[in-house]
């Protein structure tokens, strides 16, 4: 097969003006007019080249009337990555095969190129061109091409491995298929077109064994930019894993990680107009944001499974609690926390990957089109899953109250006093009906204040008429040794999901929909051995009461 690539003469080659170029713009004795004589020699490059150079790609403000002028504006370096690309297009064929997608293969090999050049310029370094590193990303998966025109067969064709598929699956096909891998094609056919020896050792050097220590710092970014193609147009969607390795071989936090997959989008329709390569790139933007919105699913999934079983644990941790010993007790609170720790791990971090990126890209969609709409859905899901995770860990953390006695009237009127706004703009009326005297009761003031600020949320969420009502009435009942809190609202009647959330203790993920809070709101109540009632009368409105013992501190 090698014999067969080297040795046609039917396969396709550089033409010898681009090997020209390729030489000379690495020759620090040629000037300007030497690249531009060569460029010249092929009117169609050159009208190219010129047309690429006053594109909105570079962004400059005068624009160049010759070559000579053009080569002086851009470098020369910029001058051999552009000859390139130029020609590389023209290079190979482009008729549509039932085993190779062309158009498919130059578009991953042009975002690719953006985005390895994204991440040289966000890591300067004295030894990394940025010019260099796009063309190296540009013609990576090159022996792929090569490999596709000497196939010996057509059935091997119709068989070759989808471009969008991982590097190691391809490999693997390629090897047991055809004895060879594309990489090892890669490398000799660059040695023959005369490139520097870094990239056609670029070409040898791929998947863990690129991201080596001892890697030079081009090879670490061709890998990530690689799999970063994988990510957006394949079918990996671990956003998350990527970010990890970018920022530890690159330093590169995750916003900058963000936009220079991003940016991508923006900078690609010039110059795939250039190259003559069919883009669309608010398209590739709604593929990608599908994507995402499946992986989404995946974890909303996930998330269910994981955290179900969370609190099964928490539930069996509570139940407990009184039958075990203060030590043994500290010992599953310490399991529990590294589970939670895990979930954290687990959910969270894709979760916020995935919810950063579409947001990001969402910049790069027109306004109103399907990509927007799709980081719309995908931003408020991120969210509200974010939402439902934080409530459960909050809620599955050992509760430790800090009981003092406090004026329950005192501190009702207290979370009134930060809902005033609001009850005003919604129009909504608060009735009091409170003990002249004060009513001491043992609490945890942060606590009861988040208690009474959800149950006053949740009254004014009901609420979607005019002049509604909020009613709060507060009940010594001395022989029982306790005080009834009743807070009405003459709203809907709450849905079931929020009924079983506030009253069920055989909770599910479904209790913390909508990041109600609900659930700790029974909690706190409940480790100041109160406990909490509910009545829903269709429409009269609902009533939350919940009593709180009058006698000595509760034990914590």
């Amino acid at each position: 097969m090698l014999k067969k690539i080297i040795d046609s003469e039917a396969l396709p080659s550089l033409s010898p003006i681009v090997i020209q170029l390729i030489e000379l713009a690495t020759d620090d004795r040629s000037s300007a007019s030497d690249l531009a004589t060569i460029i010249e020699k092929d009117p169609g490059l050159a009208m190219r080249f010129l047309k690429l150079v006053n594109s909105a790609f570079y962004g400059r403000s005068g624009r160049a009337s010759s070559i000579s002028q053009a080569v002086v504006l851009i470098g020369f370096k910029k001058v051999r990555v552009m000859a390139l690309s130029l020609s590389l297009r023209d290079t190979f064929s482009l008729s549509k095969s039932k085993g190779m997608n062309y158009d498919n293969f130059w578009k991953t090999s042009l975002y690719r190129a953006l985005i390895a050049q994204g991440f040289a310029l966000s890591k300067p370094q004295p030894n990394l061109d940025p010019e260099e590193v796009f063309v190296g990303a540009l013609i990576l998966e090159i022996g792929t091409l090569m490999l596709y025109e000497a196939a010996y067969s057509e059935d091997i064709k119709m068989s070759f491995p989808e471009v969008s598929l991982p590097l190691e699956k391809v490999i693997s096909w390629e090897e047991e298929n055809l004895g060879i891998n594309h990489r090892e094609v890669g490398s000799l056919i660059l040695k023959r077109w005369h490139f520097p020896e870094h990239l056609v050792e670029s070409q040898r050097c791929f998947g863990s064994e690129a991201l080596k220590p001892d890697k030079p710092i081009l090879f670490n970014i061709l890998e990530l930019a690689r799999r970063a193609t994988e990510i957006v147009f394949g079918q990996t969607t671990d956003l998350y894993k990527l970010q990890q390795l970018v920022k530890k071989h690159l330093e590169l936090e995750h916003e900058p990680f963000n936009e220079t997959l991003s940016g991508a989008f923006s900078r690609v329709k010039d110059l795939a107009e250039q190259l003559r390569i069919e883009i669309d790139s608010q398209q590739d933007i709604v593929m990608v944001m599908e994507r995402a919105n499946q992986a989404l699913a995946r974890i909303n999934s996930n998330m269910d499974t994981s955290l179900q079983k969370l609190l099964d644990h928490v539930s069996q941790y509570d139940q407990s609690l009184t039958r075990i010993s203060e030590q043994m007790a500290r010992g599953r609170s310490e399991v529990l926390q590294n589970t939670l720790d895990a979930v954290a791990h687990e959910i969270r971090n894709p979760l916020l990957a995935i919810g950063g990126f579409a947001n990001r890209l969402a910049n790069q969609a027109v306004e109103e089109d399907r990509g927007r709409q799709y980081a719309k859905i995908i931003s408020e899901e991120s969210t509200r899953l974010e939402g439902i995770l934080k409530e459960i860990m909050e809620y599955s953390r050992a509760y430790e109250p800090a009981f003092g006695e406090k004026d329950l009237v005192w501190v009702i009127e207290k979370v009134l006093d930060e809902f005033n706004d609001l009850f005003r703009k919604q129009d909504i009326d608060v009735i009091r009906d409170f003990p002249q005297e004060p009513l001491r009761v043992s609490v945890d003031m942060n606590g009861m204040v988040r208690v009474l600020g959800q149950l006053f949320k949740n009254a004014i969420d009901m609420i979607d008429k005019a002049h509604g009502r909020v009613s709060v009435c507060v009940r010594p009942l001395w022989q029982s040794g306790q005080v009834s809190v009743a807070i009405s609202d003459n709203g809907r009647p709450l849905p079931d999901k929020i009924r079983d959330a506030l009253l069920d203790s055989n909770l599910s993920t479904k209790s913390f929909d909508r990041g109600l809070g609900l659930p700790m709101a029974r909690k706190i109540i409940e480790a100041h051995n109160g406990r909490i009632e509910l009545d829903v009368q269709e429409g009269h409105g609902n009533t939350v009461n919940f009593y709180l013992p009058t006698s000595p501190n509760p034990e914590p």
